[in-house]
């Protein structure tokens, strides 16, 4: 049966927009601390097709030329209005019910198969890790899709009011994002009344949003897509790349099972076949050796009786005792050559074994190497994966860390003209900061935190004991309801630092601590 391919939005508010996460949008910081936090989260390859939507449904380049904070500021102002979060830091708008949502994104696409045909068309997309899509073109029918949607929200919620419409053509799944500053028809400055409704109903965003829904469907259908479940309802997320390979690591969980005993079957017979192979040439080595010593032998004999034969010639009275050794030399030369010939016959033998025993390892190779990356394009190593992101997390961490003690390190170097005893002070400046476990202990933070992220306590616990480290996750350490990946991630390497200071413990306590784990 066909599955039914649907479509899907995803609308959230936000107060203030992270610089990092507008770049990621507009695909801005190559070679910088975003190209290395997506390492592996797209393909680099086929950035080059993503787009934008303009002003009157124009499809463009993406205009990296300003921000997207900046873009709803300049909004925001168009309107007379003065960004309601300015002053406050990062943090405090994390918490709720301080700050102001200026607002919405929203990631609009449809099942994948869909938006990948709408893309590329008939052309075949690699999802390898670092596979070279750089042969694939973008498709017409993906700027009409985009087309439709944008004036599907230009429509709803205002033209002037969309702060930036951009298609990722290089993710998993084709989307849209859309970020729209929620300004009513009076010029006011409200994300409930645009977007939720001014009724006092506690279901009334959940209203608003099935309405979008059943309003965009008419679009949707146009391409195929029949109307979707909202994600208000079901909990479903945007997926994040990582989302997507677990999910394909549990689709071929079951083929790959099946398949390991094949595998198994392959790397034993492999092994058995590399004995022989080496037996074959320890054999084959053995027989030339024979060849060599026995045709020197025959030179030798040969050498022998030429010199008697010429004692003979010369001396009438020694030929008789000449002869009769002459003739039992000849006699050693013949089994010699016989020798030779039985030899070379069994060196012929050897190599021919040798030959197919090499031909049938190379086969077998073939075989199991063809297996072993059929099973990879299914299934990418989700270990690898989450180590290099881990990677490109804890070096952002380590940038922002030295970013935040910026103003620090110039206050102590101005100090220090002065005041030469400060010198130790600020030679002491990075110890125990981010920046400088990072510098020393990079890739231990990251097999530790990475091995967090992927649920091994016990082991990223052992690793980081046996370097002489004396933190611990609790045993109840894992992904909180609601944490997407970046989250975590960040939970996972803060964590990982702590576990690797210095043990302050004694070596009982630290038992004790293990032994819970496991219980």
């Amino acid at each position: 049966m066909e599955k039914i391919q649907k479509q899907s939005i995803d609308m959230r508010g936000g107060k203030r927009m992270p610089i990092a996460l507008s770049n990621e949008n507009l695909r801005i910081g190559a070679g910088k601390a975003w190209s290395a936090k997506v390492a592996g989260t797209l393909d680099p390859t086929r950035t080059r097709l993503d787009f934008e939507v303009g002003k009157g449904g124009m499809v463009k380049d993406i205009d990296q030329s300003q921000s997207i904070p900046k873009r709803v500021r300049t909004i925001l102002n168009a309107h007379g209005i003065q960004d309601p979060n300015l002053g406050r830091s990062d943090e405090e708008l994390k918490k709720s019910r301080v700050g102001i949502r200026t607002y919405a994104s929203f990631v609009i696409q449809g099942s994948h198969d869909t938006m990948l045909n709408l893309a590329f068309g008939e052309q075949q997309v690699d999802f390898s890790s670092k596979a070279d899509n750089s042969h694939l073109t973008r498709d017409v029918k993906i700027e009409q899709w985009a087309k439709d949607v944008y004036n599907f929200m230009a429509k709803k919620y205002g033209e002037d009011n969309i702060a930036s419409f951009v298609v990722h053509l290089d993710e998993t799944t084709p989307h849209a994002y859309c970020i729209v500053v929620p300004i009513t028809d009076t010029g006011e400055l409200s994300f409930r009344k645009v977007f939720v409704g001014e009724q006092n109903d506690k279901f009334a965003m959940s209203k608003q949003t099935k309405q979008l829904w059943d309003e965009m469907a008419s679009i949707s259908q146009k391409y195929g897509l029949a109307r979707g479940d909202d994600k208000l309802t079901t909990g479903a997320k945007h997926k994040s790349y990582l989302q997507w390979m677990r999910e394909q690591v549990e689709e071929n969980e079951k083929t790959i099972s099946a398949q390991s005993l094949t595998i198994a079957a392959q790397q034993q017979e492999l092994y058995d076949l590399n004995r022989e192979v080496k037996g074959a040439e320890i054999r084959l080595k053995g027989l030339n050796t024979m060849l060599e010593n026995l045709d020197k032998h025959r030179l030798d004999v040969l050498a022998e009786i030429e010199i008697l034969e010429s004692e003979a010639a010369d001396n009438e009275s020694e030929n008789s005792r000449v002869s009769g050794k002459i003739e039992r030399l000849k006699a050693e030369l013949q089994l010699t050559e016989e020798k030779i010939k039985s030899r070379k016959e069994q060196f012929l033998t050897a190599t021919e074994q040798l030959r197919d025993l090499n031909h049938r390892r190379a086969d077998l190779q073939h075989d199991y190497d063809d297996m072993m990356r059929r099973i990879n394009r299914t299934m990418p190593t989700l270990q690898e994966k989450t180590y290099h992101d881990m990677e490109a997390f804890a070096w952002e961490e380590a940038a922002l860390d030295t970013f935040d003690r910026q103003e620090q390190l110039e206050e102590f170097r101005e100090a220090l003209s002065d005041y030469p005893f400060l010198e130790n002070k600020f030679n002491k400046l990075y110890e125990g900061s981010f920046a400088e476990v990072m510098a020393t202990k990079c890739t231990e933070v990251t097999v530790v935190a990475s091995a967090l992220f992927l649920g091994y306590v016990d082991q990223a616990t052992q690793y980081a004991e046996s370097l002489g480290g004396g933190g611990g996750a609790s045993s109840d350490w894992g992904r909180k309801k609601n944490e997407d990946d970046r989250t975590f991630a960040h939970r996972c390497l803060l964590m990982a630092r702590n576990m690797l200071q210095p043990s302050k413990e004694e070596p009982e306590v630290k038992q004790e601590r293990r032994r819970g784990y496991h219980r």
